[in-house]
C-alpha cells in the first residue's frame, strides 16, 4: 500500500467527528462503529483495554454530564500501510471542573474505502513533579 495523499485531510475531518460525536451524550454511542470488535485498542490514562466492547464499557463510565474538546492542534503523519497517524492536543472541560490539558493518538487504519480507529491513546497533562 502507498502512503495516502490526503492524509492531513482526513485526519483533521475524522477529528472534528470524533469530538462531536464524543462530546454530545445522544451520538456518543455512535462512536462504536469507527472501533474493530478485535483490532482496536485503547489506552485510557494508563489503562489498557481491546475491542469495541471493553472500549465502549470504558467510555460509558465516565462519570461526567457534560464535556466540551477544544482541538488547539491536529498533526498528522501517513502510514506505509495506508494508514493515518493523528496526535491531538487540546483542553476539555466537564460539568463545572476548570479546563484540563490533553493529548489524544490515533491510528488511523483503512477499511475498505473508510478507517476504524486501531489504537487510541489519551492523557490527559498533569505533571505529577515531585518536590525537591
Amino acid at each position: 500500500m502507498a502512503l495516502n495523499p490526503n492524509f492531513n485531510q482526513i485526519g483533521e475531518m475524522f477529528t472534528k467527528q470524533y469530538y462531536a460525536m464524543f462530546d454530545n451524550p445522544a451520538t456518543r454511542g455512535e462512536l462504536a462503529k469507527l472501533y474493530n470488535a478485535e483490532q482496536s485498542f485503547l489506552s485510557f490514562e494508563g489503562q489498557q483495554m481491546q475491542g469495541t466492547a471493553k472500549i465502549m464499557e470504558k467510555l460509558n463510565s465516565l462519570t461526567f454530564q457534560t464535556i466540551n474538546h477544544i482541538v488547539t492542534s491536529i498533526d498528522c503523519h501517513p502510514m506505509f500501510d495506508g494508514g493515518i497517524l493523528v496526535n491531538v492536543m487540546g483542553q476539555l472541560k466537564t460539568d463545572n471542573d476548570p479546563p484540563q490539558s490533553f493529548m489524544q493518538n490515533f491510528v488511523l487504519k483503512p477499511n475498505g474505502d473508510s478507517f476504524f480507529i486501531q489504537h487510541d491513546v489519551f492523557r490527559l497533562v498533569l505533571h505529577n513533579v515531585a518536590a525537591r
